[in-house]
């Protein structure tokens, strides 16, 4: 028969920003594979495969951003698999949108050792960029009266020409995994460059000089089995796009609870930022899992 997973993620995070950051992010990376790398793309031990995750940022601020992302990928018995991924982040404030969306496709075919149980893939995924923003949103220096305050009627001699853009983005990646089932421990790693295409910013600069930045990230984890199917996986992350980056390191346990069940918890430390407590559980082929970011 073949199987099929269904993952929810539910992520708030408080009061974190990266200077120059241009792509949203997530606390549970690992838990939506296809917005790291195109060579994740099936990367399991199930046929199918959907994911639903949700960010929401300064959770309990009138000034924040929301993200929701969903993915659905395919393992097939012909080296290939294939998958979906659509991102959008909104600002409550400002009007600013982020709306990403990118079919992949992984390789898998590359596989050595005597029993074929090194596995190296490699991923493409093409799709489209699009930001946008609302400037009725927003509260100007002129318009702002000494004694009454801000008011959106008065005019304003800022003029915002370019609203919107949408450019084709493409990104590719390479993954390794060691999956000896006879072995106690098993190493993956994966490498990952994303807007190879570099749209125009033309909101920060209208002669299209501006080029997005390419975003790189590398991660690299264990899959460590215990006594009673217990299973620990310590993980690292490091992700650079322009002059912002994000180095993050963490584990979580994975404890069976009877046939079909299965208890899990961990936490990650984002480098200079936050702790991230995690805790989810998993039933039949359904995964739910939280977490929030506390800034010290």
């Amino acid at each position: 028969m073949r199987a099929f997973l269904i993952s929810l993620c539910i992520s708030c995070i408080c009061c974190f920003e990266l200077l120059a950051q241009v792509d949203p992010h997530f606390s549970q990376y690992y838990a939506y594979p296809l917005w790291m790398n195109p060579a994740l793309t099936g990367a399991t031990d199930i046929d199918y495969k959907a994911t639903l995750i949700h960010r929401n940022q300064n959770f309990g601020n009138a000034n924040t951003f929301s993200t929701s992302g969903l993915s659905a990928e395919v393992s097939t018995k012909q080296n290939i698999n294939v998958g979906f991924n659509i991102l959008n982040q909104r600002a409550t404030s400002g009007g600013y949108g982020y709306l990403n969306g990118a079919l992949s496709l992984a390789y898998t075919g590359v596989k050595l050792g005597f029993n074929e149980d090194y596995h190296i893939t490699f991923g493409l995924n093409v799709g489209f960029l699009n930001r946008r923003f609302d400037s009725s949103t927003f509260q100007l220096g002129d318009q702002y009266q000494e004694g009454t305050g801000f008011s959106p009627l008065l005019p304003s001699a800022d003029n915002f020409n370019n609203k919107a853009s949408t450019a084709l983005d493409a990104g590719a990646g390479i993954a390794f995994f060691d999956t000896n089932p006879m072995k106690s421990v098993n190493l993956y790693a994966a490498f990952s460059v994303n807007h190879l295409t570099q749209p125009v910013d033309p909101f920060v600069d209208s002669e299209g000089k501006m080029k997005l930045p390419m975003r790189y990230l590398f991660n690299l984890g264990a899959s460590i089995k215990l006594e009673n199917n217990v299973s620990v996986v310590p993980h690292v992350l490091y992700a650079r796009q322009g002059n912002a980056q994000e180095r993050m390191a963490g584990v979580y346990i994975s404890i069976p609870y009877g046939e079909s069940a299965a208890l899990l918890a961990g936490a990650n430390l984002r480098l200079k930022d936050a702790i991230v407590p995690y805790a989810g559980v998993t039933l039949n082929n359904f995964t739910l899992g939280l977490s929030y970011d506390i800034n010290p």
